[in-house]
């Protein structure tokens, strides 16, 4: 019987291979932008900056992690199509969308598309320590915080239009200020600066106070006076959040949060628990109010809830959390791992029927699959 630190090696290879032996455009230049449920390139597809800004963090913590270079040229290819097309020369920034070719279509600035272009390019810092990276990481983060931040309300806005200016003067989510964080603390292990320090702390803060005042779930949206547009509980936010956080917590020394965030994250597994010994695995949302379920499951939440039950087994020492982490991966691997295809299917529906949707679309990467293997190896 394999260990699960072997069998975690075993899935990130498979999911890495299948990465650079798939997804690869040698026509166009870069990756295709959707590939269908049996792994084929979907003609003409649109290359979106989330997808290439996560492939590039993938091969890049694989490359960090692992001590290899078995997926440098793939590496290379992937900053090198991020740098070439997706930069905003004129402007700053990255662009949202290209076509196949490779031609901007969607200009609007997105602050997650800066947030994950900069986890991307930091993380990629760390493999090559090229001084040009890390110079493109600082002139990122300078872009976001002169543009995307509004001191006044203390909050980032989720969008602004090609000329950074804003569009959505209101809301605020709880992706922007997540990925903004952890794209800021993958920063700072190489640029040490009292500028970048006070806006991981401030970003600790929201996150805190915000979007995690709540005892049973995390708050996905606010108004502009942070009255809570939060309609629905995502689970897998419920494990990722608080998770993240105890992580970027450990890279800039901010232990005092701690405590908090595993009394979080216990709190909000609880729901978790209860699906795990009803269905097996956990399904996408349920209703605030009427606590209604959205009967799918998602691949990407039981990634993050694996990583969150490992974290409160390691701080907790409660056998309960090995036995629900062990659980909840048998069902990962039975239903979500495409054994014939490669890599893992997106979604399935509640009597676990795998749905026929692309392999390989704008959100669906490896980001969440390196997350969790990269937790256990």
């Amino acid at each position: 019987m394999h260990s699960l630190r072997e069998e975690m090696i075993a899935v990130l290879s498979e999911v890495m291979n299948f990465w650079s032996e798939k997804t690869v455009d040698f026509n166009y230049g870069g990756f295709y932008g959707k590939l269908d449920f049996y792994g084929n390139p979907i003609a003409n597809s649109n290359k979106g900056i989330i997808l290439n800004a996560r492939l590039l963090w993938s091969f890049a913590k694989v490359a960090n992690h692992t001590k290899s270079n078995d997926f440098s040229d793939v590496l290379e290819r992937s900053y090198a199509y991020v740098d070439q097309y997706f930069f905003d020369e004129k402007y700053n920034g990255v662009f949202w969308e290209l076509d196949y070719q490779g031609n901007v279509i969607h200009t609007e600035k997105k602050a997650i598309a800066q947030a994950y272009t900069l986890l991307g390019l930091s993380e990629y810092y760390l493999v090559t320590k090229e001084e040009k990276i890390k110079n493109k990481c600082v002139q990122l983060f300078l872009c976001i915080e002169d543009n995307f931040y509004n001191k006044e309300s203390n909050f980032y806005y989720n969008e602004l239009t090609r000329e950074l200016n804003p569009i959505d003067f209101e809301s605020k989510s709880l992706g922007t200020h997540l990925h903004l964080l952890e794209a800021y603390t993958n920063l700072y292990q190489f640029y040490k600066t009292d500028q970048l320090k006070d806006r991981i702390q401030n970003l600790f803060e929201i996150l805190i106070s915000k979007f995690l005042h709540q005892n049973e779930f995390c708050e996905l949206d606010f108004d502009k006076n942070w009255k809570s547009k939060t309609d629905n509980i995502s689970i897998g936010h419920n494990a990722e959040v608080p998770s993240m956080l105890l992580d970027f917590s450990k890279l800039v020394d901010e232990h005092e949060y701690q405590e908090k965030l595993i009394s979080k994250l216990e709190n909000y597994c609880q729901l978790s628990m209860k699906l795990i010994d009803k269905f097996g695995g956990l399904y996408m949302f349920q209703n605030v109010k009427s606590k209604d379920f959205t009967k799918e499951f998602q691949w990407w939440m039981q990634t993050e809830t694996i990583i969150a039950f490992q974290k409160l087994l390691e701080f907790t020492k409660e056998e309960k959390y090995l036995t629900y982490r062990n659980k909840l991966f048998n069902f990962t691997k039975q239903y979500f791992i495409d054994n014939e295809n490669g890599e893992w299917h997106e979604k399935l529906s509640a009597d676990k029927k795998t749905i026929v949707v692309p392999k390989v679309a704008m959100w669906k990467s490896p980001y969440h699959i390196v997350r969790m293997c990269t937790s256990f190896i």
